[in-house]
C-alpha cells in the first residue's frame, strides 16, 4: 500500500488469488526503507482486510518458508522443528489471552541453519 497501487487493502487481488488456490505469502518488502521489523503489522491488515481465519493464517505462513530462497534443507528444518512449536505457541497464546505480549517470529537463534 505504501507504494500506491492498492489504494484500499480490503480491494487488492490476492484477496480473490487465495480465494481461487493460488499460493501467496506476506513478506516484508524493504524493512530498512520503511523503518519496521518482521512482518506482525502486515499479517494484522491482511487478518482484517481479507478476513482471514487461523487456516489461512497458517498457510500463508508456510507459505512464507515453502517459497523463500533458503536451502530445501533449511526449509525442512523450519517446517518440522520450528514452525510447529512456534505455531501452537502462539495459537495458545490466543486462547489464553496473552497474545499481546507475544510476537510470532522465526528469525531467532534457534532457527539459523546448523554447521
Amino acid at each position: 500500500m505504501v507504494l500506491g497501487y492498492t489504494k484500499d487493502l480490503r480491494t487488492h487481488p490476492v484477496s480473490y488469488m487465495l480465494s481461487k488456490g493460488i499460493q501467496a505469502s506476506i513478506s516484508s518488502d524493504d524493512p530498512g526503507l520503511f523503518g519496521y521489523e518482521g512482518v506482525t503489522l502486515d499479517y494484522v491488515y491482511a487478518t482484517g482486510a481479507w478476513t482471514l481465519d487461523l487456516r489461512d493464517l497458517k498457510q500463508l505462513s508456510l507459505n512464507g518458508i515453502n517459497y523463500s530462497s533458503v536451502h530445501e534443507e533449511h526449509k525442512k528444518y523450519l517446517r518440522e522443528e520450528i514452525f510447529p512449536k512456534k505455531w501452537e505457541k502462539w495459537v495458545d497464546s490466543i486462547l489464553d489471552g496473552s497474545y499481546t505480549d507475544f510476537v510470532m517470529v522465526l528469525k531467532t537463534p534457534e532457527t539459523s541453519p546448523k554447521k
